[in-house]
């Protein structure tokens, strides 16, 4: 089967890649692209990986990473306008792969016109939405979408799109490339991001920060910013306010960097939002358990079909309860390991990429044939 991939990268991870590569114009674009890959950064390399193991032909678009699709465009003589190189070049791209199936991220500024266009140079259209979608998203041309959410799943079907539910998966070379024996020198750790659609984490991360010993690792972390001339910005020059969360913050970790401080982690927290509606499944719990992290981990309806709770992973329904396990844990924490370590087969075990591709593989053939 001939497949893209189409997705986006944070533009943080972007900005770190191109301070650590500055001679990029040098390259081709296939050094390029094998640099990106080898920061195993996302998950959608690891799908391009896995996909291209299973003896599929395929194509990956990271279409925000400007050195690499103009160095494409460049090597393939297409021609593009600087106002809207990244879709053109895009386009060209499925043009001239020409896949039996384009799959594509939740990269919603793709969706509707670029879709009907680019339909013509490709079998299906599959997507993968986990995240919020605004109602007035054209996902009418979309001919299967996958998530990690049932709700959503559900949604869809409603909607007449055909949809399944599929969980995340962990690249396990990621383990391969890791020091078994690297010291748990971190007690309790958070890695993600923090913004304004994150209700749930950053009111658990402020009560978590102010009352343990959390260090937190991630992007969208910022000081307050206290208005020019008002009471607060005077006060807080002569007496800082106490901030628990920037207290606690230790910077940004993209891909390998990451999983090192995941893997360096006695306990991770980890919570999801209430679009979820009780279920959970993110892409946090499987590279954290990947790595043997214990994972710290709000329940959910679902969660005993995921993993065995005090066995392969520990829950919590408050935050005042997993304030309480973390004391636990960080005190136990011969307990803690051997959870991790139970929580690594597990994943390594069921929730592998090459699990995920023939289920992927199953539904393609399911719904598109």
């Amino acid at each position: 089967m001939r497949i893209v991939f189409l997705t986006t990268y944070y533009h943080p991870f972007l900005k770190s890649f191109y301070d650590k590569h500055t001679g990029l114009s040098r390259l081709s674009y296939q050094e390029i692209l094998a640099l990106l890959l080898n920061e195993y950064f996302a998950d959608t390399g690891a799908l391009y990986h896995y996909a291209t193991k299973h003896q599929n032909q395929c194509f990956l678009i990271i279409d925000n990473c400007e050195p690499l699709q103009k160095k494409w465009a460049e090597e393939n003589n297409v021609n593009y306008s600087e106002a809207n190189w990244a879709k053109e070049i895009a386009f060209a791209q499925v043009k001239a792969f020409r896949p039996d199936v384009f799959y594509l991220e939740s990269v919603f500024s793709y969706f509707g016109h670029f879709i009907k266009e680019v339909k013509t140079f490709c079998r299906s259209v599959v997507s993968w939405i986990s995240s919020p979608v605004n109602s007035s998203l054209d996902i009418a041309c979309i001919d299967l979408i996958i998530s990690s959410t049932p709700d959503f799943v559900e949604k869809f079907r409603m909607q007449g799109i055909k949809s399944e539910y599929m969980l995340p998966a962990f690249d396990t070379r990621i383990a391969e490339l890791l020091n078994s024996s690297e010291p748990k020198d971190i007690s309790f750790s958070f890695v993600g991001g923090l913004s304004d659609v994150h209700v749930n984490r950053k009111r658990a991360l402020e009560k978590l920060a102010d009352e343990t010993c959390i260090q937190l690792w991630g992007y969208g972390y910022s000081k307050k910013d206290y208005k020019k001339y008002t009471l607060r910005y005077y006060r807080n020059l002569i007496v800082p306010y106490s901030d628990p969360i920037m207290d606690a913050y230790r910077g940004e970790v993209w891909g390998l960097e990451m999983y090192k401080v995941l893997q360096r982690s006695l306990i991770t927290f980890n919570i999801h939002e209430s679009l979820l509606k009780g279920f959970v499944g993110n892409m946090r719990m499987f590279e954290a358990t990947g790595v043997a992290s214990m994972i710290l981990n709000d329940n959910g309806k679902n969660l005993p079909q995921l993993f065995v709770p005090g066995k392969e992973i520990e829950t919590y329904d408050s935050i005042d309860e997993a304030i309480e396990k973390v004391n636990y844990f960080s005190n136990h924490q011969d307990e803690a390991i051997a959870i991790g370590k139970m929580a690594q087969q597990r994943t390594i075990r069921d929730y592998n990429y090459d699990n995920f591709i023939l289920q992927l593989s199953s539904y393609l053939k399911k719904h598109l044939s």
